[in-house]
C-alpha cells in the first residue's frame, strides 16, 4: 500500500478515538508519527507534543516538518458546542484553522475529520456535492472549517464520517451490554437511527487520503442505517442475552432535541468506495462484527 509520505506524520488529537486509531495504524505501516494531546503525558514519550487548541502554543510544531497531518482534535460533544458556542468555536474553528495554515505553510498535506452533522438530515444519502445545512452548532463549526479549506485552497482532504464506533464496548453499547449481562432491561430509541463506521476503517481511509495527497470532500459511513432499538436487539441476539429485556422507546424533544437527530443518517459513499477504494459495508454487518467481539456473558466488558 502507498504510505503517507517519507517524512513524519502528525496526529493532532492523538488521544481521541480516531486519533488513537490513526496513531496505531500509521505505526503499523512503519511511519514515523508524532502525536499531540492537550493533556501532559507522563515522561513525555518520544513524539509526544503538548498542544491545547483552547490556548495553543504552536512552538513545539516548529521542531519538525510533517509530510502529512491528521486533524482529529475538537470539542466533539454536540451539547457542549451548543451550550458554549464561543468557546467551542474558538477551538473547533479559529484555532484549528490557525493550526492548519501553519502546517500548510510548512508543506504538510492534511486530512480534516468532519461530520455528517454538516447536513440537516432531510435528504437521503447526500453525496459530497449536496447542499449543506447544519441544524446544530457542532455541524456549523465543522462546516466553517470545510469552507475555509476550500476558500483558501489548503492542501487538505475533508473526511466526513457518520457514527464512529470503537472496537470495544463503549458509550451506549457498553451501557446496554452491562445491563443485559446483569439481567436488567434497557431502553433503546425507536425513532433514532445510526449509520455506523468502525474507527479502524476511518483511520485507514484517512491514511489513504493522505498517501494519495487527495483534496476535496469525502464521505465514509455504512451503506444503510439501523434503528437503535434494532441494534440493541441485535446485540442481545449475538451475545445470547435476553432479547425480551430490550424495550423500545420513542425519544422526546426533552431527551434528545431535534437539532441532534436526523431523519436520514446515511451518507452517499460512492466516491470513496470507487476511488481509494474503501469498503462501504451494511450497518448490520458492521454491528455483527462489533458485537461478536464483545466479551462472553460473565466476563464483563474488556
Amino acid at each position: 500500500m502507498e504510505q503517507a509520505g517519507s517524512g513524519r506524520a502528525l496526529v493532532v488529537g492523538g488521544d481521541s478515538l480516531v486519533g488513537s486509531a490513526l496513531k496505531m495504524y500509521c505505526r503499523e505501516l512503519g511511519l514515523a508519527v508524532d502525536v499531540s494531546s492537550r493533556r501532559p503525558q507522563a515522561g513525555q514519550p518520544p513524539g509526544a507534543i503538548l498542544l491545547d487548541l483552547g490556548d495553543p502554543d504552536f512552538a513545539p510544531l516548529r521542531r519538525a516538518n510533517y509530510a502529512v497531518a491528521f486533524i482529529c482534535a475538537a470539542v466533539t460533544s454536540m451539547q457542549a458546542c451548543q451550550s458554549e458556542p464561543a468557546r467551542s468555536r474558538r477551538i473547533n474553528v479559529d484555532n484549528t484553522l490557525d493550526l492548519m495554515r501553519r502546517l500548510a505553510d510548512r508543506g504538510a498535506h492534511m486530512v480534516f475529520l468532519s461530520s455528517s452533522q454538516v447536513f440537516d438530515g432531510e435528504t437521503p444519502m447526500p453525496d459530497e456535492a449536496a447542499p449543506t445545512a447544519p441544524k446544530n452548532e457542532y455541524g456549523a463549526q465543522k462546516l466553517a472549517v470545510e469552507e475555509a479549506i476550500g476558500r483558501e485552497a489548503m492542501p487538505a482532504a475533508v473526511l466526513r464520517v457518520t457514527k464512529v464506533l470503537a472496537d470495544r464496548p463503549v458509550g451506549v453499547f457498553a451501557g446496554w451490554f452491562e445491563a443485559l449481562v446483569k439481567g436488567q432491561p434497557v431502553q433503546a430509541a425507536t425513532n433514532m437511527a445510526l449509520s455506523p463506521v468502525m474507527v479502524g476503517d476511518v483511520a485507514e481511509a484517512a491514511e489513504r487520503l493522505a498517501a494519495g495527497r487527495h483534496r476535496g470532500i469525502w464521505h465514509l459511513g455504512s451503506s444503510d442505517d439501523i434503528v437503535y432499538f434494532d441494534a440493541a436487539r441485535l446485540m442481545a441476539e449475538i451475545r445470547h442475552l435476553p432479547v425480551a429485556l430490550v424495550r423500545g422507546e420513542e425519544l422526546t424533544e426533552a431527551q434528545v432535541p431535534a437539532i441532534y437527530r436526523h431523519r436520514y443518517v446515511t451518507l452517499g459513499c460512492d466516491k470513496i468506495s470507487r476511488t481509494l477504494p474503501m469498503p462501504v459495508r451494511r450497518a448490520r454487518d458492521i454491528l455483527d462484527t462489533l458485537f461478536a467481539g464483545f466479551p462472553q456473558p460473565g466476563e464483563g466488558p474488556r
